[in-house]
């Protein structure tokens, strides 16, 4: 469970950012839902991805997903009965894309947001540098914001990180 108070953190620190940019630009932190493209608001996040393909992403069997801590996260590891090696979360997001993605870089905080694309309605890849799993692709469609997160180990790149985010961020946007 290191692994997901260090991504706790990640993202208490990226929101803590977030929150100080948004308040300067109007209408930037109000919810929204499913609406601007249509198609149904997502309310369980495990239903975002399969073990299946997650295993195939990370080249580990991880267990099946829960999110008995937080409706509005699912956590699925590896190995399943013990302290995990490897964690996969995809959560469902309030607020806006720009709220995530349109807050800018901070070398002093070691946080870099690269958008991404082809990846839904948009998208951005956050890194905290320095702890080794500090990343998270935050994407949009339909107006909803959800973002996933590979942790593969202290010793995985930022642009291993970044392709193992993707291709799970392209696997739930198949399902929305």
């Amino acid at each position: 469970m290191r692994s997901r108070m260090v991504f706790t953190v990640i993202v208490g620190a990226a929101l803590l950012v977030g929150a100080c940019t948004s308040a300067a630009t109007p209408g930037s932190s109000a919810p929204t839902g499913a609406g601007g493209g249509g198609g149904a608001t997502v309310s369980d996040p495990c239903s975002l991805l399969s073990q299946a393909e997650i295993s195939t992403v990370v080249g580990q069997p991880l267990g099946a997903g829960s999110n008995a801590d937080d409706p509005k996260s699912c956590d699925w590891q590896y190995p399943a009965d013990s302290v995990p090696t490897i964690q996969v979360m995809a959560t469902i997001e309030g607020g806006t894309l720009s709220d995530y993605c349109g807050m800018p870089s901070s070398t002093a905080l070691g946080l870099t947001i690269t958008q991404v694309s082809g990846v839904g309605d948009g998208a951005c890849f956050t890194e905290l540098v320095g702890l080794g799993a500090g990343t998270n692709l935050t994407f949009s469609k339909n107006g909803q914001v959800f973002s996933v997160s590979a942790l593969l180990g202290s010793d995985a790149t930022s642009a291993k990180l970044l392709a193992a985010d993707k291709a799970l961020a392209l696997d739930a946007l198949a399902r929305l």
